[in-house]
């Protein structure tokens, strides 16, 4: 009895056995769904930034999310505890920065899908502000520091190359100061294109044409040592190297002769001017526009000596 059990039993166990093997048509099983997710990307790079001092607002860092993922962000880096950023990507100080306790700032911006996380690093310079007012300029009304030990080849070296094109920011000057109305003296490059061998510039010092690239020299309108004592010193090394080599603020840097550079040297208006009296007015121009662009103090001789040359020259402000 018992046997005829178990044969009865046995075909419909075996039946079973192959219904449920030949299941699902094709004997094979659905591959696991692929899930994909896109990182989340920066729409503005801002890499450095330069705030007023005291100033709680800093900058705005965007990011986006092709998933359209929720963002978050957060600060990292050297000095994340001096600031917050939202979760809009607003980036404040926590609390108002003094210039003269700490002016430069480096913190990395850190963006996350909770997946993927991407990273933005953030420079942030610290400007004194000036309340003072000078023919016409808000500057800094205060003495020269003379004390302040002065570098000229490790604080401000010359020249870069910005651009990364060979040519380095005295040739930029040269070029772009050449003066192009003279067939006999078109601008000239070495073999390579990375110097600028001739070409004819004016020298409005001494009012004097040059065109040999060798006898002209890149002049900073307020000179490095006087920009030092009138504030630079307390510049940090990148705001030092980028005041050196700052081709971006016009009144900046000038080709001139060698001759008027020299006797020129590291001299405020009250000491020096050009030879070339119609150039006054266009250079004490430039002077403030500097001092004040930068936030470089003028001290007492040198506002007098200013003020003086404006009447003299019935200079405009």
């Amino acid at each position: 009895m018992k046997y005829f059990v178990l044969r009865s039993i046995f075909p419909l166990i075996a039946a079973t056995i192959i219904i449920v093997s030949c299941g699902g048509g094709g004997g094979g099983t659905d591959p696991a769904p692929q899930i994909t997710n896109n990182p989340p990307f920066f729409i503005n790079n801002v890499g450095e930034v330069e705030v007023d001092e005291m100033q709680l607002s800093v900058t705005t860092i965007s990011a986006n999310d092709s998933d359209g993922d929720l963002l978050q962000y957060s600060l990292s880096g050297n000095d994340p505890s001096y600031f917050s950023i939202s979760n809009q990507g607003v980036v404040t100080f926590n609390q108002p920065p003094s210039y003269f306790d700490k002016n430069e700032f480096s913190i990395l911006i850190n963006v996350t899908d909770n997946i993927i996380s991407i990273t933005q690093s953030l420079t942030v310079f610290l400007l004194r502000v000036c309340s003072d007012s000078f023919l016409g300029k808000t500057v800094c009304f205060e003495e020269e520091n003379t004390s302040a030990e002065y570098d000229r080849s490790n604080d401000y070296p010359t020249w870069q190359d910005w651009d990364g094109d060979c040519q380095n920011n005295r040739h930029e000057v040269l070029e772009s100061e050449h003066i192009d109305d003279d067939v006999n003296h078109p601008l000239t490059f070495s073999s390579d294109g990375c110097y600028v061998d001739s070409g004819k510039w004016f020298d409005p010092y001494d009012n004097l044409y040059y065109f040999s690239s060798s006898d002209v020299q890149i002049d900073h309108v307020v000179a490095l040592f006087e920009a030092h004592k009138s504030g630079a010193w307390s510049f940090p090394a990148a705001r030092k190297l980028k005041f050196a080599n700052n081709i971006d603020f016009d009144d900046l840097l000038i080709a001139v002769g060698g001759s008027s550079n020299a006797s020129k040297g590291s001299s405020d208006p009250s000491d020096w001017m050009p030879d070339n009296t119609s150039y006054h007015c266009e250079y004490l121009e430039k002077w403030l526009n500097i001092k004040s662009e930068f936030r470089l103090s003028l001290d007492a001789d040198e506002r007098e000596a200013i003020t003086d040359l404006y009447q003299e020259n019935t200079c405009q402000n």
